[in-house]
């Protein structure tokens, strides 16, 4: 079993740079694998306790870093949308060299990725942790005015997690650029489109007390999509980012008992 990166050339920075707890995590083992992509502003922390849990269950897992993350805000100034729809393609496809099965799982942003990558290639399975294909923010309509005033946006209250020790360890941005935010919603409008190709067996888990992504959304990507396997899980005591937040046992729970429902031995 190793902890590294499939192909070390996805990480243009020296690891020196990332902030603690973004680091990427590869697992290598057997012979169905899981690629978990994390959100905007994000890192690879979202889906480090995922990877591990997953690992004792004899996946392989690998948690990669997606463009302009990981490091500083900054880095993610001038990174188009494709970017991110490139990144994950690349490193799916680096997956199915190596695993038969390959499993796609991402948080918020992620979860568009992961519905991405199912519209376009055969993955095995897809699963959506608030994943994101809209926002309702009656903000987002003072953006073309604020872009010409402000480089970046804060986050006042720091990451969407209810449990205080996890939103402490998060290893993500404290602001972005504005500009990012853009490439954020231009990414989520192009899935959009694309849900209705989505037919791989899907399972979207998604907070009510989400204040970031609405919970409006599960029910969208549902009824979207057009799988006939899809299922669906819904939180009620955390927030955003729920791969790390209270009702984390849950959704392994409810990821395990998908997986061995849809993937053959």
């Amino acid at each position: 079993m190793m902890n590294q990166t499939l192909e070390r050339s996805q990480m243009p920075l020296p690891e020196s740079a990332l902030i603690p707890g973004a680091e990427p995590v590869f697992i290598d083992q057997g012979k169905t694998g899981i690629l978990f992509l994390h959100g905007f502003t994000g890192s690879p922390y979202e889906g480090r306790d995922f990877a591990f849990h997953f690992a004792r269950k004899g996946y392989a897992v690998w948690v990669p870093l997606l463009p302009g993350h990981g490091t500083r805000p900054e880095d993610l100034e001038g990174i188009p949308y494709q970017r991110w729809l490139e990144a994950a393609k690349s490193h799916y496809l680096e997956m199915k060299k190596h695993y038969p099965t390959v499993i796609v799982c991402g948080q918020s942003m992620g979860g568009a990725l992961a519905l991405h990558l199912a519209a376009g290639h055969p993955v095995d399975a897809v699963i959506s942790l608030a994943g994101a294909i809209f926002v309702k923010d009656w903000r987002l309509r003072l953006l073309p005015l604020a872009r010409k005033v402000l480089r970046y946006q804060y986050k006042s209250k720091g990451p969407d997690i209810r449990c205080k020790k996890n939103k402490e360890k998060m290893a993500t941005y404290h602001k972005y650029p504005l500009s990012s935010l853009v490439q954020f919603l231009n990414l989520i409008e192009f899935v959009r489109a694309e849900l209705p190709q989505v037919t791989s067996p899907t399972l979207i888990v998604h907070s009510r007390r989400d204040h970031t992504i609405t919970y409006e959304n599960l029910d969208y990507i549902y009824h979207a999509i057009s799988a006939t396997v899809k299922k669906t899980l819904t939180l009620e005591d955390s927030y955003h980012i729920i791969s790390v937040d209270q009702e984390q046992r849950r959704i392994f729970e409810a990821v395990e008992a998908f997986l061995q429902e849809v993937i053959k031995p």
